[in-house]
């Protein structure tokens, strides 16, 4: 049980932690401070409400993940033909 309870922590410290993410990042607040971590979180913000193009290395990785699948069922397909 306090096992259950330390999780449902972390995942509300983290979900907290991506809404001010989310939020400090639309708003453009610290930018005369800190201007660096302004755009991250923008640009975070920006991937995070769908409005920015996925990295190239994102879409490379789900790229292969395709391509394991395919030789994969390709691979069993022939097993189960012979």
């Amino acid at each position: 049980m306090p096992i259950a309870l330390l999780v449902m922590i972390v995942i509300l410290v983290l979900a907290l932690a991506i809404v001010a993410i989310v939020a400090i990042g639309m708003r453009g607040a610290g930018r005369e401070r800190v201007p660096e971590l302004a755009n991250v979180m923008a640009e975070t913000a920006r991937h995070l409400n769908g409005d920015a193009e996925p990295p190239q290395r994102l879409r490379d990785f789900f790229d292969e993940i395709e391509d394991v699948r395919k030789s994969a069922a390709t691979a069993s397909s022939a097993q189960s033909a012979s």
